[in-house]
């Protein structure tokens, strides 16, 4: 399910390479924020957790034997950070009230993860469709904008706007196929 990154890129990461940084901040930055969002129950609070994590990750050396040890690490740093967050928020102890055993945690934690990557994949996804054609995705099925809204914004018909949703949406489906019955356990 995984794109990995190539040992190439990994290996200008260990050695704290800016290029191969940002690469990294733009393939998990929306995934690492709906998993932080997990934990926060707050879109904002989200991101400024995930954006500490790379702020203190930049620039250092690492030593990262693959992309799974890498991905691991993001993930345990902003799991960590999001619950400082709600430690300072005072919010730690109401959530540990409501989850009484440790084992219903893991199982939460690795159903966050889990559910985090399969929206990884569908934002890769997104990411290959055509330009104009992933605009109008976003500002539909993202950004919440009806159909009136978009065709005024970019000054295009509206047919236009339902064939390039239709496109994508088919698209998506074509290539998210595989990850149907693994959303379906999770999200049913």
């Amino acid at each position: 399910m995984d794109n990995c990154i190539s040992e190439k890129l990994l290996y200008r990461l260990n050695k704290g390479e800016e290029q191969a940084f940002e690469f990294v901040f733009h393939k998990y930055y929306a995934s690492l924020c709906f998993f932080a969002n997990k934990f926060l129950q707050d879109t904002e609070a989200a991101k400024d957790v995930v954006q500490e994590v790379f702020i203190a990750f930049l620039g250092k050396k690492y030593n990262f034997p693959n992309s799974i040890a890498l991905k691991s690490f993001l993930y345990t740093c902003v799991q960590r950070k999001a619950l400082n967050y709600l430690e300072k928020m005072n919010n730690r102890a109401n959530i540990q009230k409501q989850i009484k055993q440790s084992d219903y945690q893991e199982n939460e934690y690795f159903l966050y993860q889990i559910e985090t990557e399969i929206f990884e994949e569908i934002f890769t996804a997104i990411e290959e469709l055509p330009a104009e054609c992933r605009r109008i995705f976003k500002m539909s099925y993202i950004d919440h904008l009806d159909i009136q809204k978009i065709s005024q914004k970019l000054n295009i018909a509206e047919s236009t706007i339902k064939t390039q949703r239709q496109r994508a949406k088919k698209f998506l489906r074509e290539r998210l196929q595989n990850l149907y019955p693994l959303a379906v356990l999770l999200f049913f």
